[in-house]
């Protein structure tokens, strides 16, 4: 009997056992699943903002009784800033500096328990003693940012004077993907800037002008809207680069290109067309009010002093052509071609003024 009971008490305890591993192995096989659709999301993102709600969305389920943010570098990488946050015990610092995290210090992860000799990273907060895990995101050998886990108060984790192992190895499997897809957006993003955006100025190039145009053409004739278009160049700019050197002539273009970017309006658009020329396409604007914005752009740019290298360039004048939807056209191409005539009769006429382009008499009829 007493032979017997032992046999059953160890077949008990092997019961349990195995209930046990079972537990853990579907455990598993709901995180991998959980990973796995977390990855096939993370491929479908177009931005960053995208791409941390899909893994805020995953990190809640894989990491119960967590809090968590995540959190990544700004564009001068002199701080972090939280893309997403979750939970109440959330880090408390939304903005910090790179050394308030030993992670970051360190170059990888970095654990938190939550004995009263451990080394915490400051942006947690002065007053937290939860245990925490704060796991770099790097990606090509850069670190973009850190995965930040924090144990909820009331947690199933709380009682726990650590991070488990399991919880460990998740946090570096999600910050290996989130990585992963911050560099590939990343890269797209770069590859999309250089694509449409004139990397002297800054502003937009003639493909994006053309592609701008061919859809807020339709759309205004449409809803029976006018819409300007203006063409600029740079007075004598062969001038600057015989004086001065071809970098001073990059130093004009560059200061326009800075001037347009803050003197247009919300939705409307500045693109540098080639050379010194720009264009500047204005919706909603009346022929009259294209005329007043062209002069108006005009006479204060000429009141900046340009430098080169401590150099004052001299004073730098526009010479600008305007036309607008449907005075002189109803296609892109009549448009600018309407405009780009204005502009050669301002030269013709002398330059430093906005001259309007005449009307076809096929269209004034």
């Amino acid at each position: 009997m007493e032979e017997r009971g032992q046999a059953q008490n160890e077949l008990t305890g092997a019961h349990e056992k195995l209930k046990n591993s079972m537990g853990e192995l579907e455990s598993r096989n709901r995180e991998a699943g959980t990973l796995s659709e977390m990855a096939d999301l993370l491929q479908s993102c177009f931005t960053l903002e995208e791409a941390s709600g899909v893994i805020a969305s995953s990190a809640q389920k894989l990491f119960r009784g967590f809090s968590g943010a995540l959190l990544v570098f700004s564009a001068s990488r002199n701080v972090l800033e939280a893309t997403t946050t979750w939970g109440p015990s959330s880090p408390a610092e939304r903005v910090f500096s790179p050394n308030d995290c030993w992670a970051l210090r360190r170059g990888r992860l970095h654990h938190s328990s939550s004995d009263d000799g451990a080394v915490r990273c400051s942006h947690l907060g002065p007053v937290s003693r939860l245990p925490s895990l704060c796991t770099p995101l790097m990606a090509h050998g850069e670190t973009l940012g850190i995965l930040c886990l924090v144990t909820e108060p009331n947690g199933s984790v709380c009682g726990q004077p650590s991070i488990s192992e399991v919880n460990v190895k998740l946090a570096v499997s999600v910050a290996e993907q989130a990585a992963l897809s911050f560099a590939n957006l990343k890269l797209r993003e770069k590859l999309r800037f250089q694509s449409v955006r004139d990397p002297l100025t800054g502003l937009f190039n003639r493909r994006y002008l053309d592609e701008s145009l061919e859809r807020e053409l339709p759309n205004a004739i449409r809803k029976n809207r006018c819409l300007g278009v203006i063409m600029l160049d740079v007075d004598r700019f062969k001038r600057f680069n015989d004086t001065f050197g071809h970098d001073a002539g990059d130093t004009v273009l560059r200061e326009l290109g800075d001037y347009l970017a803050k003197f247009i309006r919300r939705g409307d658009l500045a693109c540098r067309y080639g050379g010194e020329e720009f264009t500047l396409i204005l919706p909603e604007s009346s022929l009259e009010d294209t005329r007043r914005r062209a002069e108006e752009l005009r006479t204060s740019f000429q009141q900046l002093f340009i430098k080169h290298r401590d150099i004052v360039l001299g004073k730098v004048t526009l010479s600008l052509g305007i036309a607008s939807l449907p005075d002189h056209g109803t296609t892109a191409v009549e448009l600018l071609a309407a405009a780009d005539g204005a502009l050669l009769r301002t030269k013709e006429e002398g330059r430093d003024r906005v001259l309007i382009a005449e009307v076809a008499p096929n269209r004034s009829q």
